[in-house]
């Protein structure tokens, strides 16, 4: 991504989890920001409303493997079958089909960038330390956290769910309404994955 553009993307692992994405899906729509998603094809197969909203309200959803399996010390073929299983999961309760991955725990490998690549995957991280919202810190810590490091051009990751499962991630709707509000501050606007993928390649 070439500096001044003035653009961040927000991001969201792990979910979907209830009531908790949806209070985040709340957030995003009151502050008119759109984020990529992540999403864990089990949870996805449980929750399709949830991606069903997703998609009305204009955010991308990227694949996140079926049960949060590190996908780096699978097989080519199990790789294959966990990225496909998740993609059906997607195109289920949205109609539509990701190019998106992002692989559990950021954990990769050669082999894993290369089946990706051949597979037509986009394989997207994240550029600011995680928050590690999972160890349920306050919402204003959360916040304060990512704020310290988010620049133009970066793409931040947070978690709705934990690991497909239920989990409580009541704080973060908090947090990304404070994020949000503070990064439009800075005159950074919001973009998705595949919105940044058009500028240039994240980072």
């Amino acid at each position: 991504m070439r500096p001044g553009r003035r653009v961040v993307a927000l991001t969201f692992d792990d979910g979907p989890n209830g009531a908790d994405t949806a209070s985040i899906l709340d957030v995003l729509a009151q502050e008119d920001v759109r984020a990529t998603f992540f999403v864990v094809g089990q949870a996805a197969k449980e929750q399709p409303h949830l991606l069903h909203r997703m998609v009305r309200d204009g955010h991308a959803i990227g694949n996140h493997s079926w049960s949060h399996t590190r996908l780096n010390l699978r097989s080519r073929a199990a790789v294959r079958a966990d990225l496909q299983r998740t993609d059906e999961a997607i195109f289920a309760a949205t109609g539509e089909r990701t190019r998106l991955v992002r692989p559990p725990f950021g954990a990769r490998s050669f082999a894993l960038l290369a089946e990706l690549r051949r597979l037509g995957y986009t394989c997207v991280l994240w550029s600011v330390p995680l928050a590690r919202e999972w160890d349920r810190p306050d919402a204003a810590s959360v916040a304060r956290r990512l704020l310290d490091a988010t620049t133009d051009g970066s793409i931040v990751a947070l978690h709705d769910g934990n690991r497909g499962r239920r989990g409580d991630r009541s704080h973060v709707a908090a947090a990304v309404r404070t994020v949000v509000r503070e990064l439009r501050d800075r005159s950074l606007r919001f973009l998705t994955i595949p919105e940044m993928v058009a500028l240039g390649e994240p980072r």
